[in-house]
């Protein structure tokens, strides 16, 4: 075409003499990716889309683009999906119809990230700000969190809507329903592992709201759902559930609530259902008294013998309670814990491996607890040692498999001249600093557990540590390291980290995780430009 009419064009387009497609006025705006697979995938709200870039080999990176759903919020990685068949989920609010602008109702795409990306996408009606995913991937329970707008002039605060993705999209699935209120919304959804009540396997999600929780059989929706308030009708306070632990021998399941002293057993007894609407069990529900504003627990003990671990900042104690017999045994601790870790080891004054509590809390406190459990109610605070530490602790990541656990501290307290970092030993039960100019915030472990990556935010060094030998090391690369990001190696293939820089048109540096060298560090920029002025999808 002769330079002069493509003058001409651009004069026509900028004073609106000829229509100008509305992909051109599109900011580019993609989200943080997930990690699926050996790919990165991106989520562009302004254009509905996902963008698959494949960096399993970074010399030749591949790029997909799939349509998602109107108004897009959120992307995960889909649990329990295999490395041969790994896949994403992107909810997406839909839109409420405009001039010349049809409306499209909410839903969640599947994004089956592989050779071939494909999308199936299941549809309904509201626009949910939330989900929650099953452990095993099956099941995702989409609802809204509290929220004073949900973008529309009406809407429903306690539906929901129940996926099951190992199902095709169609008439019921997704299933939707309202759940039961007492005036409250749902604030988060915890799905339970398989339990056994009466000899049938049950799975089971539990909708936690102001004051009381509810009980959905993910295996028959049709059934009614089951509604267990925290407090009496004429209480008027908030106890927000926080924490659910599951005894699945014994059918029970433990609350832990926010402005609550109490932990509240679950137990789940079947039962004959009169109709196809009613449910084959029934919880009776029992307080027992755990300190004051406990912090976390756990259970701990054989079946026939289980018991419930119980830690409170506001107690210099740990409780542990059994639910059966109704009795509570205070143990005694030098120092305040709002944290339990359990393991499996041996310990300075005994070879063999056991099980045992490392207690630690995140106020401030500057020593950590370790409680064998054996014998407890015999032995008590004799089976309490105390581990000083002198800096306080942010953050905890547990390296079981390897008896250590790396602890983050406070900012101050590398600016004192004190580690940021710290390694405790489980079976030595000593601890060892190691200096670090950033925090742990943008800390991640690879995928077998060898590696720690670190992102300043702030420089162009990406910092790790062999936990093979526990050395740290740092790169540098050639642009700001926003975050870091580990990827599965796939099949025969050897695992890489890939750092993020900032760059709206998508910028990351590939490495070797096992090896990390500048001189093999690929850096891959401009993907996110891909068949951005494209009308539809791949």
């Amino acid at each position: 075409m002769n330079p002069k009419n493509l003058l001409s064009l651009a004069v026509l387009a900028a004073t609106g003499c000829i229509d100008r497609p509305s992909e051109f006025d599109v900011v580019l705006n993609a989200s943080a990716p997930v990690v699926v697979g050996t790919s990165l995938v991106y989520l562009d709200a302004p254009t509905a889309r996902a963008r698959v870039v494949t960096l399993s080999t970074p010399e030749s990176p591949g790029v997909r683009v799939l349509a998602v759903g109107a108004n897009p919020t959120l992307i995960e990685t889909r649990a329990g999906t295999p490395a041969s068949a790994p896949e994403a989920l992107v909810l997406s609010r839909g839109r409420r119809d405009e001039v010349g602008v049809s409306p499209e109702p909410g839903s969640l795409t599947a994004l089956a990230v592989g050779d071939a990306p494909t999308a199936r996408r299941y549809v309904f009606s509201s626009p949910y700000n939330a989900m929650a995913q099953s452990p095993d991937g099956r099941f995702v329970l989409a609802h809204y969190r509290p929220s004073s707008s949900a973008d529309r002039l009406l809407f429903n605060p306690n539906e929901i809507s129940l996926i099951d993705l190992a199902a095709a999209p169609g008439a019921t699935n997704p299933s939707t329903r309202t759940v039961r209120s007492f005036g409250g919304i749902p604030n988060r959804v915890v799905f339970a592992p398989t339990l056994n009540i009466g000899g049938v396997a049950h799975q089971l999600a539990l909708v936690f709201s102001d004051a009381y929780v509810t009980l959905i059989d993910l295996n028959n929706p049709q059934r009614n759902e089951i509604t267990v308030r925290l407090t009496l009708p004429e209480d008027p306070r908030a106890i927000l559930p926080q924490q659910a632990v599951f005894d699945l021998e014994g059918a029970t399941i433990y609350l832990r609530a926010q402005s609550s002293n109490d932990i509240y057993a679950l137990r789940l007894e079947p039962v004959t259902p009169m109709a196809a609407s009613d449910n084959d069990y029934r919880p009776s529900i029992n307080q027992l008294a755990a300190g004051q504003n406990p912090s976390d627990m756990a259970l701990i003990g054989e079946p026939a013998n289980r018991r419930l671990l119980v830690v409170s900042p506001g107690s210099v104690d740990a409780r542990v309670i059994d639910a059966r017999a109704n009795t509570t045994l205070r143990v005694p601790l030098s120092a305040q814990a709002d944290k339990i870790l359990l393991f499996e080891g041996v310990s300075p004054r005994e070879n063999a491996v056991r099980p045992r509590a490392l207690l630690y809390a995140t106020n401030g406190v500057t020593a950590v607890s370790f409680l064998e459990l054996n014998d407890l109610e015999a032995r008590q605070s004799q089976n309490v040692e105390l581990v000083p530490l002198q800096r306080s602790i942010r953050t905890a990541l547990p390296l079981l498999d390897r008896g250590v656990v790396l602890f983050g501290h406070p900012t101050e307290a590398s600016a004192a001249g004190r580690g940021a970092v710290s390694l405790l030993d489980l079976g030595r039960r000593t601890a060892a600093p190691i200096f670090s100019e950033v925090p742990l915030g943008n800390a991640r472990f690879d995928h077998d557990r060898t590696m720690l990556w670190v992102a300043p935010q702030s420089g162009e060094r990406l910092g790790y540590i062999d936990l093979r030998s526990f050395r740290p090391g740092e790169l540098r690369l050639d642009g700001v390291v926003r975050d870091v990001i580990p990827l599965g190696g796939g099949a025969g293939a050897r695992s890489r980290v890939v750092a993020l820089h900032e760059a709206r048109d998508g910028w990351v540096t590939v490495l070797d995780a096992s090896d990390p060298q500048r001189s093999t560090a690929r850096s891959v920029r401009g993907f996110l430009l891909s068949n951005l002025l494209s009308i539809g999808a791949e």
